[in-house]
C-alpha cells in the first residue's frame, strides 16, 4: 500500500509539474519579439550590464520600466499629458525661484493655469483653500525652500513626495478655508 501511495502522489506531483510548464509555455508564446530602431548602442550595452547584475533579463526589465512610466507619465514627460491623448501639451510650467516669502492660493494656480516648481523660497506658504485636485495639477515640486507651510487638509505623504531639500516643513491646522497659516499655531 506505501508502495501505491508513493507512485500516486510522484504522479500527482508530475501533472502539477506538466501543467505549470505548460502554463509556462503558454506565456512565452504570448510575449511579443520586438525591435526598436534608434537606439544609442552605448546606452544600451550599460543598461544590459546592469540588468544582468540584477539577474534579470532585459525583456523583465524593460517592462517594468515601461510599467513605471506608464504610473507616473506625467513626472517622467511633464511637457505631455498622460491623461486624454498622449502627445498633446499639457499645462506650461514655470519655475518661481529665490524669494523670501511667498503665500499661494487657490485662485492664485488657478488664474495662472501653470504647473509649478517652486525653488530657493525662504518661505513658502500654501494657504488652506489650495485643495488636494488643485495642488496636484498645479505643483509639480517643492525643492531648496526654507520653510514651507502646508495645510493639515491635504494627505501628508502625497506632500512630502512632492517636497525635496526643504530645511523645515510644517503642517498647519486648518478649520476653515480663511484660516491664515500666519496666525496658526503648528500642533502637529
Amino acid at each position: 500500500m506505501d508502495d501505491e501511495d508513493r507512485i500516486e502522489r510522484e504522479r500527482e506531483a508530475f501533472e502539477r509539474a506538466k501543467a505549470q510548464l505548460n502554463q509556462e509555455k503558454e506565456r512565452l508564446r504570448s510575449l511579443k519579439n520586438i525591435t526598436i530602431r534608434g537606439i544609442n548602442p552605448d546606452l544600451y550595452d550599460e543598461f544590459t550590464q546592469r540588468v544582468k547584475t540584477l539577474n534579470l533579463s532585459i525583456g523583465d526589465a524593460v517592462n517594468r520600466m515601461m510599467t513605471d512610466i506608464i504610473e507616473d507619465f506625467n513626472g517622467t514627460f511633464p511637457q505631455l499629458s498622460a491623461r486624454g491623448t498622449f502627445g498633446k501639451l499639457a499645462l506650461e510650467k514655470a519655475y518661481i525661484a529665490h524669494h523670501d516669502k511667498l503665500s499661494i492660493s487657490k485662485r492664485d494656480l488657478e488664474e495662472a493655469n501653470t504647473v509649478f516648481y517652486f525653488q530657493h523660497i525662504d518661505q513658502l506658504i500654501i494657504e488652506p483653500d489650495v485643495d488636494l485636485e488643485t495642488f496636484q495639477t498645479y505643483i509639480h515640486s517643492i525643492q531648496h525652500c526654507g520653510l514651507v507651510k502646508i495645510p493639515n487638509i491635504l494627505p501628508k505623504l502625497l506632500l512630502l513626495s512632492k517636497i525635496r531639500f526643504c530645511e523645515e516643513i510644517e503642517i498647519y491646522k486648518s478649520n476653515s478655508a480663511n484660516q491664515s497659516p500666519k496666525n496658526s499655531n503648528n500642533e502637529d
